[in-house]
């Protein structure tokens, strides 16, 4: 037995869905409507009209508008899990940075602190495997975790407030 078509109201639900997609991937770009009728070969109307989902997009438009947003085709069209939020911006920007695993984890550890401590260690024998242990700062009796630079916050700014006033260094 063939599975029953979708009726009216689902298909509005997933065209509005799509159109409020596109218009916020468009605005995290930085672009006007203009740039992306531009950049998809559409009307500026056309590309309006998409974004109010009164206007279904052709096979043909919806991967126009996925390179001209940068992405593939599958990420336009999934569907939001309230769950994932923010996970796409964060894979858009470790993949942008062409971050490496190492970096990843550096990453990690500063978002870590910066959320109130290191997450709870996942329940196994071997941590180390897990989770590598963060970088701490080169600072002799300074353990705290590293910024950048091998120094921690409070070494880090001071050593570029100590390199701005040195002369010859393009302080004043």
């Amino acid at each position: 037995m063939p599975p029953e078509p979708p009726d009216a109201s689902t298909v509005s639900g997933h065209l509005q869905g799509l159109a409020r997609r596109i218009r916020a991937l468009r605005e995290r770009r930085g672009l006007t409507q203009e740039d992306l009728a531009a950049r998809c070969g559409i009307s500026v109307s056309f590309a309006s009209l998409l974004e109010r989902g009164e206007r279904s997009p052709s096979y043909e438009t919806l991967l126009q508008v996925a390179a001209a947003l940068q992405l593939p085709l599958w990420e336009l069209l999934r569907l939001e899990d309230t769950k994932d939020a923010g996970v796409h911006r964060l894979e858009a920007f470790v993949q942008g940075r062409g971050l490496a695993r190492a970096d990843v984890d550096r990453l990690l550890s500063v978002a870590e602190v910066m959320f109130n401590g290191p997450a709870p260690a996942p329940a196994t024998e071997d941590l180390q495997a897990v989770r590598p242990e963060p970088a701490r700062c080169g600072e002799p009796g300074c353990d705290k975790p590293v910024l950048a630079r091998s120094l921690c916050a409070a070494h880090y700014h001071r050593e570029r407030r100590r390199k701005a006033a040195s002369p010859g260094t393009g302080g004043t």
